[in-house]
């Protein structure tokens, strides 16, 4: 059997519900832009009671403090007239900055808005703005999902607002937040039941540490880790910047896997857990599987990150049917 990223991505692939979250996100952008921004201030509203500022360092809050204090000092109508060129993705002054940020950013971002929001100090939502019928059905939607799901809702529609640097011909260097641990992860390897890959349980306790170099050490050449979502990043280059830009605080928490050997000596791997995020803390956790490919050399060739779409699914470990 060749491994390929293609051959990878299939492993364990009929095991798991199909998640509800990008049809809610094809949703949500045919949304008119002012159903798009009542969802969000709602969602804020919501899931943002759980958020813990204190994950953020005070250097963090100073790289976005300057443009943040120029919205607070706009009228209303221009501070509207800000998020709704965020919200289209205009070609604005404020949008070109917003683009440069990192995933974790623009939560940050959004949260501050929220909060000044609630505070009076930036243009709310119009008072007793209507949502259409689909934007309400789509609300009603969102507050049946559990708060991990809530979470990766929230964040894909942050990340994607702002100008598209893409159509610029500079694409600025993102800017991060640095995150402090509330609680440091212990340095130990984690134990996983049914687990024993010392590479796996490598990659889980350098993510922990935000060790990224040693993450991605583990990783072959041609590796490839495909986040939720979105396409395989493949090299060690690619991988060590996304871990950089949105895995910096995050705990990981695997729980329980499974392990099977392939004919040519590869292997692959399942394995089910928690993942808590540096905003949302002990608060909230997301339910996720990991699918891990290692080559017969022993490193890892492929790592699909699955958001689950139930806590049942937590516990779907059915061996995979192996090619031969």
């Amino acid at each position: 059997m060749v491994l390929t990223i293609e051959s990878a991505q299939a492993m364990f692939s009929g095991n798991s519900s199909p998640s509800p979250i990008p049809a809610i996100l094809d949703q949500f952008n045919r949304l008119s832009t002012e159903d798009q921004l009542a969802l969000l201030w709602y969602a804020y509203t919501e899931t943002g009671q759980s958020i813990t500022p204190a994950a953020l360092s005070a250097s963090s809050m100073f790289l976005i403090e300057d443009l943040l204090d120029r919205i607070k000092r706009m009228s209303g109508p221009e501070q509207t007239q800000v998020m709704f060129d965020l919200v289209r993705r205009a070609d604005s002054p404020v949008s070109r900055s917003y683009s440069s940020y990192s995933a974790n950013t623009k939560l940050g971002f959004w949260y501050q808005l929220a909060q000044w929001m609630a505070d009076g100090l930036v243009a709310p939502i119009q008072y007793g703005y209507q949502l259409s019928s689909q934007g309400q059905e789509l609300f009603e939607t969102l507050k049946q999902l559990d708060g991990g799901q809530q979470i990766q809702i929230l964040r894909d529609i942050v990340v994607n607002m702002g100008y598209d640097p893409a159509v610029s011909k500079v694409t600025p260097e993102p800017v991060e937040f640095e995150f402090i641990r509330a609680e440091p992860v212990a340095a130990a390897k984690p134990h996983i039941e049914g687990i024993k890959e010392p590479v796996v349980l490598s990659y889980f306790e350098a993510m922990n540490t935000d060790n990224f170099a040693a993450a991605v050490a583990l990783f072959a050449p041609d590796g490839a880790l495909q986040p939720p979502f979105r396409a395989p990043i493949v090299g060690h280059g690619a991988i060590a910047a996304y871990m950089r830009e949105e895995a910096k605080g995050l705990t990981l928490m695997p729980q329980q896997g499974i392990s099977q050997l392939l004919g040519d000596g590869s292997k692959q791997l399942k394995i089910t857990g928690k993942v808590q995020t540096p905003w949302f803390g002990v608060n909230v956790a997301m339910n996720i599987a990991w699918r891990f490919a290692l080559n017969p050399e022993g490193k890892i060739f492929y790592v699909g990150i699955d958001l689950l779409a139930s806590p049942e699914e937590l516990l779907n470990l059915r061996p995979d049917k192996i090619a031969r």
